[in-house]
């Protein structure tokens, strides 16, 4: 209705998937080069997560331009099947014949396991792609995991491609899954456009639909990047409403009226106040999570040593370059080169005197690549983690075993540092520096408080103790009885039994023995299940 009228060849903000209109911004490049990484030589498992309308199809439909050609590649774009009908979906697309009136599993996998060696002999790869992947059950994710056990001496024979909401996270951590969580080689959480990425993509568009003069004011973009989280589907919503209310004001550019006349139409009528922002929901969260964490260090005092099995944390570029910040014997040196040692590291301090940086290298040590701008506590609990805010010094840094991000001060000056590896040095990291210190250096600059990321369980509220019910009290049983090697019995009450297992966990775990799981025993019941999370420091 409004394309003659702004001068455009096509719609410009349609939400259907043209090829065309494909906008890559930083965060999705990055995502990308993740899942390309991941899908190497080796094989295994890539997972790309993201909310609804974040741009994960974006990825998916770049990544299968760059298969190479000799990858025979099999979609699976409906996810809510059976075990033998996803078995029967992958023959359909690898071209497998099948009796479809008596194949079994055993013969499904076997046919299968014949492709796969086929496409390799011949010098090909073989790549399943899954898509809404939150959807899958247990069984079939198991099952997806077995197929994956074909390979050869070198790598695996399938590729598997696993995309989904942020659900998908959280259904992996179950550990039922952790033999597959294991073999996830490459993952990346998609995050919305920020302000400046809305802009780009709004001119991105509508240069492809034949007009290059701005239709939006950067007011406006503001606004709208609000308005829609920096989600593009809803964008594209807001987008398409706002340029016809304009239209219908003769309007030669979108102002805020249009704007607000469109977010409460695409909102169906509800008030502003209903709109798309997020920020007050994950401000609910973020108090829930405080409140929790001070519950939880009035319930627990952590103890002084840890014994528990390395866990393999995901692969994460360090910063560049390290730095000895140690003072430094004045005979050794001129006094030019003191300077300049004192005008780097005064330089380095002051570029760190704001949080956001650190918290951007906390979560690259979890595997999440954030704009600078989105790095704080805030975010993560899209993420499926949770910010706890403790004190006690080096005995509870040591005790909860996590990267962690610290404020330090010197000679008056507030800076922050992340704390990623404790040894006879404690190795910071301050932007693109890894900076190695003594521990006494360290604790003259620091107040004993820091922030970690956690993986709560699911369904989880508050501590846990006999009496409570729910899925959080599930996934404890059955991660308490997976590590005392018990039969799970899979129950959501926590009941007499119950206390006693976590008592025995406190108890080799030097732990207060006092049957509850407050936050220092799922923390150190965290490090013995997930195999995927980062920490201070490896143990025999």
């Amino acid at each position: 209705m409004y394309l003659d009228y702004f001068g455009l060849k096509e719609s410009p903000f349609s939400i259907a998937p043209n090829p065309d209109f494909l906008f890559m911004s930083e965060r999705h490049k990055e995502a990308l080069a993740h899942l390309t990484f991941g899908l190497g030589e080796t094989g295994g498992f890539v997972l790309l997560t993201g909310e609804v309308g974040t741009g994960k199809t974006t990825v998916s439909r770049a990544l299968l331009k760059q298969v190479p050609e000799n990858t025979q590649v099999a979609l699976v774009l409906n996810p809510s099947l059976t075990e033998l009908e996803l078995l029967a979906t992958v023959c359909d697309e690898l071209s497998i014949e099948y009796d479809r009136d008596s194949f079994s599993v055993k013969d499904f996998g076997d046919a299968i396991r014949q492709r796969l060696l086929e496409n390799h002999f011949q010098g090909g790869n073989t790549m399943l792609l899954i898509d809404e992947a939150q959807h899958l059950s247990v069984e079939v994710l198991e099952q997806l995991r077995l197929l994956t056990n074909f390979e050869t001496d070198t790598r695996k024979l399938l590729r598997v491609v696993l995309i989904g909401q942020p659900e998908l996270q959280q259904k992996l951590k179950q550990p039922v899954l952790r033999q597959l969580a294991q073999r996830i080689t490459a993952r990346y959480h998609l995050l919305p456009l920020t302000v400046n990425e809305v802009e780009a993509y709004v001119r991105h568009r509508l240069m492809v639909a034949g007009c290059e003069r701005p239709l939006f004011a950067p007011s406006v973009i503001k606004q709208l990047f609000k308005a829609a989280d920096g989600i593009p589907r809803v964008i594209n919503l807001l987008c398409d409403r706002a340029l016809l209310a304009a239209y219908g004001r003769d309007q030669m550019q979108v102002d805020k009226k249009a704007l607000n006349q469109a977010i409460e139409e695409v909102a169906l009528g509800e008030p502003k106040s209903q709109g798309f922002n997020l920020n007050y929901v994950l401000s609910g969260a973020l108090l829930g999570c405080l409140i929790v964490a001070a519950w939880f260090i009035l319930q627990q005092t952590p103890a002084v040593e840890i014994e528990n099995q390395p866990i393999a944390a995901p692969v994460v570029e360090r910063p560049t370059e390290i730095v000895a910040v140690e003072p430094a014997p004045v005979l050794e040196q001129s006094e030019d080169d003191i300077q300049a040692i004192k005008q780097e590291w005064q330089q380095l301090r002051a570029n760190n005197s704001l949080p956001a940086r650190s918290w951007q290298l906390l979560l690259r040590t979890w595997g999440y690549d954030v704009a600078n701008a989105q790095a704080n506590c805030n975010l993560v609990t899209s993420l499926e983690l949770y910010c706890l805010n403790l004190t006690g010094g080096e005995r509870a840094l040591r005790e909860v075993n996590l990267p962690a991000v610290v404020e330090l001060e010197e000679d008056g000056h507030y800076f922050y540092a992340v704390v990623r590896h404790w040894g006879p040095k404690l190795e910071l990291w301050m932007g693109d520096r890894a900076i190695m210190v003594s521990r006494s250096w360290f604790g003259q600059r620091w107040n004993g408080e820091f922030q970690v990321l956690w993986k709560q369980p699911p369904g989880f509220t508050g501590v846990l103790k006999q009496g409570n019910q729910g899925e959080a009290v599930y996934w404890l049983e059955q991660s308490l009885s997976l590590i005392q090697g018990l039969r799970p019995r899979k129950t959501f009450n926590f009941d007499a039994q119950l206390s006693r297992q976590v008592q025995q966990f406190q108890q080799q775990n030097r732990l207060s023995a006092d049957g509850i799981a407050g936050v220092f025993t799922l923390l150190r019941l965290n490090q013995q299940i997930y195999v995927d999370q980062p920490r201070l420091q490896e143990l025999n």
